[in-house]
């Protein structure tokens, strides 16, 4: 698996491309990203296809800033059995989803991918205060993060999660301590909390 610093570099790049050719603006209001629908403020940037960590095909990755700094992705109905994130090394196995988790094993869940995306012995991610959540009238859970990365600022953030007919739909906000995740926190975690899911999903 590449390093942290190797896998840093190569988003920035990306990023300083993507801000002349591949980023594009999100909407304000309402937006869907696959089967999960959350409500926008201004200011937001959808990152392509390309860019990012561990992306899923129907994944999306926001930002404010440039991912380097910010970044806010949307993980929608992970089945049974599947990773979060996905990673071109087939060697490096991911943690998957089992539809019976509890809320615990869900936080541990992430932490164990943030860890294999972001590099084993280069990152060292921890989670904390686990609490309820509700997204729209889905029963689901919220939890901090704080990352502390070799030869790159810490980062801090937060995740939200819930599952629906044994898919899991899976949000975090990760930044830059203190100046970004500070300047974008309280947008992050509205539209973390607007999270729910399409009508023509519920009734399927």
């Amino acid at each position: 698996m590449k390093s942290i610093k190797n896998l840093l570099l190569v988003s920035t790049a990306i990023c300083f491309a993507g801000c002349v050719t591949g980023y594009t603006l999100v909407a304000t209001g309402v937006n869907s990203i696959d089967t999960l629908q959350v409500s926008a403020g201004p200011g937001w940037n959808l990152a392509p296809n390309y860019a990012g960590t561990g992306r899923r095909k129907n994944s999306q990755t926001w930002t404010q800033d440039g991912m380097l700094l910010d970044r806010l992705v949307f993980v929608p109905a992970v089945a049974d059995g599947e990773a979060l994130l996905v990673v071109a090394d087939e060697s490096a196995a991911l943690p998957v989803f089992r539809k019976d988790m509890l809320p615990n094993e869900i936080e541990e869940l992430a932490e164990s991918t943030f860890v294999k995306i972001y590099g084993e012995g280069n990152a060292i991610f921890s989670t904390s205060n686990l609490r309820p959540q509700t997204f729209g009238d889905h029963r689901g859970i919220m939890f901090d993060v704080e990352a502390q990365v070799t030869e790159s600022p810490d980062y801090r953030g937060m995740v939200g999660a819930f599952v629906v007919d044994e898919k899991l739909y899976f949000m975090y906000y990760l930044a830059a301590h203190p100046h970004y995740y500070v300047k974008h926190r309280d947008e992050a975690e509205a539209i973390i909390k607007s999270a729910t899911l399409a009508v023509v999903a519920e009734q399927a």
